[in-house]
């Protein structure tokens, strides 16, 4: 059958480009090379902004609402603490949560197909066709690629880097009573982050849901072997599994079971589209790479991605110079904000991350400013300079003694 747009990987990118084109009338073919249901590596929260703008995420794809939490610098020795009277992040299971936007996507009228997964794709003059694993050819005006960071789609499009600076991730979700997560999260579900564990160039991180904690480690891949990598990395969950259990952060009576492995992108593609092709999400390197957040940025560029599409579709003009909109639009709505994240993250690596915890710590304002931009669509811009005046004047103060 021939499309007008074939989307590619159903994850929260892809099913949220289908279900948005297929309401805009196109006819739209989702394909995922997994069987669905299916679980996907991930801790599994989400802003509130993310919420606000996909009002459709009900509570039924929600597991647990978080009141706040607390970061605490790579010694143990200082946190910050957020405790607010209203929610403040979401959890959610990614194999609810992605089959419930893909349910969506159907109901919308796109087609969904799992377990098929693409090999190749082919531009001709008049259409782009994609050949399935099982010989199968598959023809489109578009195609959308939200098959994750190492997109088929990217590759034989021309816009996937060789050699694309990643992060890794260890994690698992352990299933725990709720009575036993209220009394070491309590009700209102807080949060752990901790920076730099071990030295590590990364993050940990706790996140309590209803029945299970999801507890996970991850880094930016150094310059050695993936495999010494990969190995090192284990190492540090253990051990601080270890110590959060020592210090009575998590319960004693989690168990290692099987650790889950994943890998992040740390910078968006250099370019996300060319002629007749679109990547979204992890395919087109867009990730908080301070927080690790890509489902809000995954599924506002499924969002553009259809609105691009569907006016590419209805004026038969499917040329990079027209699809170039589309980056045009991500850029606009989160791209000064990824750069700012990098350039935080760059700092908080760099240098002494106990100091600039201890000092957050004394500006409950501070932490209040930067949770509403985390929390909703704001001018980066703006918002940036008044954090920067904050902290400028809490050095200020540190340095003078008062």
């Amino acid at each position: 059958m021939r499309y007008d747009v074939i989307v590619v990987g159903a994850g929260p990118a892809g099913a949220t480009a289908a279900k948005f084109l297929a309401e805009n009338n196109i006819t739209t073919l989702l394909i995922d090379k997994q069987k669905y249901p299916r679980d996907k590596p991930c801790g599994g929260i989400l802003t509130l902004r993310t919420l606000k703008r996909f009002p459709y995420i009900t509570d039924d794809l929600i597991d647990a609402y978080s009141y706040g939490g607390s970061i605490a610098s790579s010694s143990l020795q200082h946190h910050l603490q957020i405790q607010k009277e209203k929610p403040i992040a979401a959890y959610i299971h990614r194999k609810d949560f992605d089959q419930g936007l893909v349910n969506l996507a159907v109901h919308s009228g796109a087609t969904f197909k799992d377990g098929t997964t693409a090999v190749a794709i082919q531009r001709t003059k008049d259409s782009i066709q994609l050949r399935s694993h099982d010989g199968e050819t598959l023809e489109s005006h578009l195609v959308i690629g939200a098959d994750g960071i190492w997109s088929t789609v990217a590759k034989h499009a021309g816009l996937r880097e060789q050699n694309p600076r990643i992060g890794r991730c260890l994690f698992q979700e352990y299933p725990l009573e709720s009575t036993l997560l209220d009394h070491y999260f309590t009700e209102k579900r807080l949060f752990q982050f901790y920076l730099k564990f071990k030295g590590i160039k990364g993050t940990g991180w706790v996140f309590p849901k209803k029945n299970s904690v999801n507890i996970g480690i991850g880094e930016i891949q150094p310059s050695t072997s993936q495999q010494t990598n990969r190995l090192h990395l284990k190492e540090v969950y253990l051990d601080y599994l270890s110590i959060l259990k020592e210090k009575k952060l998590i319960p004693p009576t989690i168990k290692i079971g099987t650790i889950q492995g994943g890998v992040l992108p740390l910078h968006p593609l250099e370019k996300t589209y060319t002629d007749r092709v679109i990547l979204c999400g992890d395919a087109a390197g867009l990730m908080n790479p301070l927080t690790g957040d890509g489902i809000h940025y995954a599924m506002s560029s499924g969002m553009f991605a259809a609105e691009v599409c569907t006016k590419a579709v209805e004026a038969k003009e499917t040329s990079a110079d027209f699809l170039s909109k589309y980056q045009r639009l991500w850029i606009d709505d989160f791209g000064e904000e990824i750069t700012l994240c990098t350039s935080i993250l760059k700092r908080l690596l760099k240098h002494d991350d106990e100091k600039y915890i201890k000092l957050v710590s004394k500006d409950p304002h501070l932490m209040d400013l930067l949770l509403y931009m985390a929390n909703n669509q704001v001018q980066i811009h703006t918002y940036k300079w008044k954090i920067i005046r904050r902290f400028m004047s809490l050095y200020v103060k540190n340095l003078l003694g008062m």
